[in-house]
């Protein structure tokens, strides 16, 4: 992503996108929650929509 200038390039630029992508996470779960989703069963009948695309 830093060589695409998408990210910014640096010693901790890692660290901030492994935390950049958990805070993601952590923000979808809140929001699953809110509204009264399953997230496991949500990504389970995404995955199985996914999969069988590749069949």
């Amino acid at each position: 992503m830093a060589n695409q200038e998408r990210w910014p390039a640096g010693a901790d630029s890692e660290t901030d996108l492994e935390h950049k992508i958990a805070e993601s996470f952590w923000w979808l779960m809140v929001l699953a929650e809110r509204m009264d989703i399953d997230s496991g069963q949500a990504l389970e009948n995404f995955l199985k929509k996914k999969e069988e695309q590749f069949l």
